[in-house]
């Protein structure tokens, strides 16, 4: 079921965290981007506000924070030499973090510094591997970029923490290149768009309703 051999992926830590009062997301935010990002941060920083989230998800945290890594290695050693409390310079408290292994299924138009995303929880069919599954959501997304869409598509793989043995397998993740060409991709298919027909392959997996959230890029490194 591993995916290694179509590409290595990104190694992304992620936390959920609450702003303490009375600062603002927006403030949070300025803050971030005021920090002086040294050696051992990671590659790219992005913030994620819910915007049509569980209410559970909203009831305990403010925003999600996603640090984007090469490998396990690197993020472990950026880590440790950290210390114990890298995020402290920012008024945030953040739940324990987890660990996701990401592959861009499809590539999509970068250059933003704020924009939206949906996430889905996917579970495979029984019998069905990983790879079938990426290569489905590759197909879709390709039918989807060929229609004009210019969505980044991702498939997120739990690796390190989280909840141990969720009722799902992967999340896919749709980053849009700008609020509106999102918006548009969502309503593509409520006008009748549907991407997966014609495809030679069968689903191998089933998904839950999309969360939307606001994404903003905090940092990202030169190289």
């Amino acid at each position: 079921q591993e995916l290694g051999e179509l590409n290595t992926g990104a190694v992304v830590r992620v936390a959920n965290c609450s702003i303490d009062a009375p600062y603002t997301y927006e403030q949070v935010v300025e803050r971030a981007r005021a920090l002086e990002w040294g050696e051992n941060a990671p590659n790219g920083v992005f913030f994620r506000r819910p915007v049509y989230t569980s209410q559970e998800f909203q009831d305990s945290f403010d925003i999600q924070i996603a640090g984007y890594y090469l490998s396990f290695t690197e993020m472990v050693e950026k880590r440790i030499a950290l210390g114990p409390n890298p995020g402290g310079r920012l008024p945030i408290s953040c739940g324990a973090p987890f660990v996701v292994r990401t592959f861009n299924v499809q590539p999509g138009a970068g250059g933003w510094d704020q924009t939206a995303m949906t996430t889905s929880f996917c579970s495979l069919n029984e019998g069905s591997a990983l790879i079938s599954a990426y290569s489905r959501i590759m197909q879709v997304a390709g039918n989807y970029a060929s229609a004009g869409d210019d969505t980044l598509v991702q498939m997120n793989i739990p690796s390190l923490g989280g909840p141990m043995n969720p009722a799902w397998d992967f999340v896919i993740s749709e980053v849009g290149s700008s609020v509106e060409g999102l918006t548009e991709r969502l309503d593509m298919r409520r006008n009748g768009f549907r991407a997966e027909l014609g495809n030679n392959s069968e689903s191998s997996f089933t998904c839950g309703r999309r969360s939307m959230w606001a994404t903003t890029r905090i940092h990202q490194a030169n190289n």
